[in-house]
C-alpha cells in the first residue's frame, strides 16, 4: 500500500527537525536509549511506516517541538516555536521553490546574526 501524501510530509517534518538539530538517526536512537530504532525512524521519515500517536508525541517531546508542528498544524500549538521549528517548517513546505526556501533560510540567519550582535540571543 502506498504511503499517504499526509504520511510523507510527517515523515519529511521528522526528518527536517532532525537534520536542523544536526542529529543522525543513529543520535536519536542512542539519545532516547535504543528507545526509537535508527531503522524505525528511517521507516517513519520515508513514509514507509505509519507512526503511531504515541510514537509521534515522543519524538515531539525529544526534538522539542508540538505534535501540532509534526502533523502540519499551527507550530505554535502546544509548545513555544523555536528557531529550527521556523526552518524545518519551510523546508517542509512544498509550496516554497529551492530557491525560495534558501533565501528565507538567509533571512532568518541574517536575522539572528543581528540579534547576537545586538546581545538579544
Amino acid at each position: 500500500m502506498a504511503a499517504s501524501t499526509y504520511e510523507v510530509e510527517i515523515g519529511n517534518r521528522l526528518r527536517n527537525i532532525r537534520e536542523s538539530q544536526d542529529l543522525s538517526r543513529k543520535d536519536v536512537e542512542e539519545r532516547t536509549h535504543n528507545e526509537i530504532k535508527e531503522s524505525i525512524l528511517a521507516m517513519y521519515e520515508n513514509a514507509r511506516r505509519r507512526i503511531p500517536t504515541p510514537r509521534l508525541k515522543k519524538l515531539a517531546d525529544f526534538y522539542g517541538v508540538s505534535t501540532a508542528f509534526l502533523l502540519g498544524e499551527n507550530p505554535n500549538m502546544n509548545a513555544p516555536v523555536r528557531e529550527y521549528d521556523i526552518e524545518a517548517m519551510l523546508a517542509s513546505d512544498p509550496k516554497y521553490s529551492d530557491d525560495e526556501k534558501e533565501l528565507l533560510l538567509h533571512v532568518i540567519g541574517v536575522i539572528k546574526a543581528k540579534r547576537k550582535a545586538e546581545g538579544k540571543d
